[in-house]
């Protein structure tokens, strides 16, 4: 009889799947669960944040989530597909993170989206957005989820930017595409080269949160 390939797990031979007292195994009614699906992402992100990608092991993110790997792959079939689903995951919450600060003025709610990334509450999500992005230079289906969350927070900042200029806080003679480009920029460079100056020292919080606000502060209509 032909051997069966067991599917990939990401872990060592040997390794152990004992589960924390109260774990639940996916046949147990909950492989259909969304609460059970965001639990190990959640618990997927935590492990990709501490390990890296290639590092992590899904007997280890099955443990996090106090469930069985058969829960993983009742849902996905290796570990690349869940790292997958987890970018999107993490990258959409990135995104959508300015929900909290919508009903500020327009102009003060990009200065937000531009703050210093070393105080944000989440530091697991610039970690794995970072790996996500260097992820998606060399792998289709990375590019196609950062790619997908990029796309969602462009419609998120050019409505941002229509609601600016209806509210006469943004100078409607700028260009929305360039102003939300600007943005974008901005976003990704925190997290790819000014986070590391911050973490350092070298360049303080507030001297950054300031630079930003001074730039918001260029897109208000010119006075007459």
């Amino acid at each position: 009889m032909a051997e069966v390939a067991a599917p990939d797990t990401g872990e060592a031979a040997g390794a152990s799947d004992d589960l924390p007292a109260g774990s639940v195994d996916a046949g147990e009614g909950v492989s259909g669960s969304p609460e059970v699906t965001e639990r190990l992402l959640d618990a997927a992100v935590d492990v990709f944040a501490e390990r890296g990608f290639e590092a992590a092991r899904v007997a280890e993110i099955a443990r996090r989530a106090g469930l069985t790997t058969g829960a993983i792959y009742a849902r996905w079939q290796g570990k690349r597909d869940l790292i997958v689903e987890a970018v999107r995951h993490i990258v959409g919450q990135y995104v959508h993170a300015s929900s909290v600060v919508a009903a500020a003025p327009a102009r003060e709610v990009l200065a937000v989206l531009g703050a210093d990334p070393v105080s944000a509450p989440d530091a697991r999500v610039r970690q794995v957005v970072l790996e996500a992005m260097v992820s998606a230079r060399r792998d289709d289906s990375f590019r196609a989820a950062v790619s997908e969350a990029m796309s969602e927070e462009r419609a998120n900042l050019t409505s941002i930017v229509a609601r600016g200029k209806a509210e006469g806080s943004i100078d409607p003679s700028l260009s929305t595409p360039a102003i939300v480009a600007l943005c974008q920029c901005l976003g990704l460079g925190r997290h790819l080269a000014v986070s590391g100056e911050l973490a350092s020292g070298r360049v303080q919080a507030g001297e950054w949160d300031a630079l930003v606000s001074r730039l918001m502060t260029a897109l208000r209509p010119a006075s007459r």
